[in-house]
């Protein structure tokens, strides 16, 4: 008796959870179906988004393709003015931008030349050469062949006197230079260690631009 009561209970029991195993299933089946569903929503609206943007493009595109096909007979119109106003100047012989620009010849002198590089004689440089002479115009560089050369000038002579003029700087070089043409046989007195030797220096000649 005991047994047979059993049986339906059991059968019972295992009825309900086949049921509940079904239900189980079913839900797991709808959550699928919704999340494909989302996503073919978000495909829908991603693709409309990427529509909607390709469409502005295109619009964008036509406007500015307007905008040059109204600019073109404008350009096409000033370029061939400009055309028509170089064929005028041309035929005039004006345009301003061929003109023959005046040729400026340069201009020389003659001036006269020693051939030689000389400074004002500084208490601390005679002292470093050991120089007798305290004043007068140091000859720092003489040129082989030229006419202080020539004339037997050396360098680290001192001169103090050019032409029978003392000279005591630089600028007394320069003005006994004055009145001097190439060609003139010029004294020159120099102090060359301890001894003072006397030069005769012939001028020679040398191109200067001045204009």
């Amino acid at each position: 008796m005991r047994t047979r009561l059993h049986r339906p209970i059991a059968l019972a029991l295992a009825i309900g959870t086949a049921l509940l195993a079904g239900c189980s299933g079913d839900s797991d089946l709808e959550a699928r179906v919704a999340a494909l569903e989302k996503a073919k929503e978000e495909s829908r609206e991603k693709q409309g988004l990427e529509l909607r943007q390709m469409r502005k493009d295109l619009d964008d595109a036509r406007i500015v393709v307007a905008q040059h096909d109204k600019a073109l007979p404008k350009i096409e119109q000033d370029l061939r003015s400009r055309i028509k106003e170089m064929v005028a100047q041309e035929s005039q012989g004006r345009r301003r931008w061929e003109a023959p620009r005046p040729q400026i010849e340069p201009k020389f002198e003659v001036k006269p030349y020693m051939g030689f590089d000389a400074q004002d004689l500084l208490p601390d440089v005679a002292e470093h050469l050991k120089l007798e002479a305290k004043i007068g115009v140091l000859v720092t560089d003489v040129r082989p062949g030229s006419p202080a050369a020539v004339a037997g000038m050396a360098k680290n002579d001192v001169i103090r006197s050019f032409g029978g003029i003392e000279i005591k700087d630089f600028k007394d070089l320069k003005k006994s230079f004055v009145g001097k043409k190439p060609g003139d046989t010029v004294d020159v007195v120099v102090i060359r260690g301890k001894k003072k030797v006397e030069l005769k220096v012939k001028l020679g000649a040398k191109k200067v631009r001045v204009g």
